[in-house]
């Protein structure tokens, strides 16, 4: 991202419609509980973008203005709370176009902020992530729907949705140039094996490539009818991994930073058959926590970033 200050979205929009601001915006925060909060945008949110599909749909002009405040109280209730990480996390969904633009909104303001983007970059972030297959939306319903294998005709049709996406968000002026190349590029990777261009490394745009990585997370732990999800640390493990070709080893390692995938207290297994209890995290090497062993009564610890021949192989319930 460039260090130079970008102007805040909703300081730039003028065209905000009255309907856009009654059922886009979250209640105040007059003494609920931060879940209450939270479940707010979450029902917001997802209002404001069924809105935005309907008019995509019809052929008609969407209005962002509402996902534009959205995007600003994303920000604000992840400084204070990781609640909705956990739900993003948790694989279940309605409706997986929408939820998992929501997922993926949430997912890249952790990330940014693990690459210390400002206030501004981060509420672009998220429209732009909010956002991101806007363009599925002009593809028939029973090509997007499909339960069964596409075939290579309909998998080049479904590869035409960022270019899609890119022409709806430009129509809307300059100030979502920045969005428009973020939901462009996003299906991009670093190694030239993503569409549509077979852009490679720093032609890509850094956002475009956080909404790509958190967008393949989402998908890997989500709940789909043709195979199991995997449980997130799983997913990011796999990722962190395998994906260092596919993706920038910064953003990869923001991803790593942010999405803990073994809190202190987690009950973990190892591949050497024994369990025991996360103590420490080593921010180094966030796959390799210090756990704690209890045998015949004494507790010893393992640094993992110190012992190489052993690594967590899953994540199990308390004995």
């Amino acid at each position: 991202m460039e260090s130079t200050k970008v102007a805040r979205l909703s300081d730039l929009i003028r065209d905000r419609t009255t309907d856009s601001q009654s059922e886009g915006a979250l209640p105040p925060k007059t003494g609920s509980s931060s879940s209450n909060t939270e479940r707010s945008w979450h029902a917001a949110t997802r209002q404001e973008l069924l809105r935005i599909r309907e008019a995509v749909r019809s052929n008609n002009s969407p209005q962002f203005a509402g996902c534009v405040d959205l995007a600003g109280q994303l920000v604000q209730l992840l400084n204070g709370s990781d609640e909705l990480v956990k739900w993003a996390l948790d694989g279940q969904t309605q409706d997986y176009a929408l939820d998992n633009a929501l997922h993926v909104a949430v997912l890249s303001a952790k990330v940014g902020m693990g690459l210390h983007y400002t206030r501004e970059e981060l509420e672009r972030l998220v429209l732009a992530a909010l956002l991101h297959d806007i363009g599925m939306w002009t593809l028939p319903v029973s090509l997007v729907e499909k339960k069964t294998a596409l075939s290579e005709d309909e998998r080049d049709i479904l590869r035409t949705h960022p270019e899609r996406g890119r022409r709806i968000l430009a129509c809307h002026g300059h100030v979502f140039e920045w969005v428009a190349t973020a939901c462009a590029q996003e299906h991009e990777r670093c190694d030239g094996s993503g569409y549509p261009c077979r852009l490679k490394d720093k032609q890509i745009a850094e956002p475009a490539q956080v909404i790509g990585l958190v967008d393949t997370l989402d998908a890997m732990v989500t709940m789909r009818p043709y195979r199991k999800p995997l449980t997130p640390h799983q997913a990011v493990r796999e990722l962190l991994l395998h994906a260092k070709t596919t993706f920038s080893l910064r953003v990869l390692k923001a991803l790593g930073d942010q999405i803990t995938l073994y809190p202190i207290e987690t009950n973990v297994r190892l591949n050497t058959g024994e369990t025991g209890k996360v103590a420490r995290i080593n921010s180094r090497y966030p796959l390799r926590p210090v756990v704690a062993m209890s045998k015949l009564g004494e507790v010893s610890e393992v640094d993992l970033s110190q012992v190489m021949s052993a690594h967590i192989v899953e994540v199990c319930k308390p004995v």
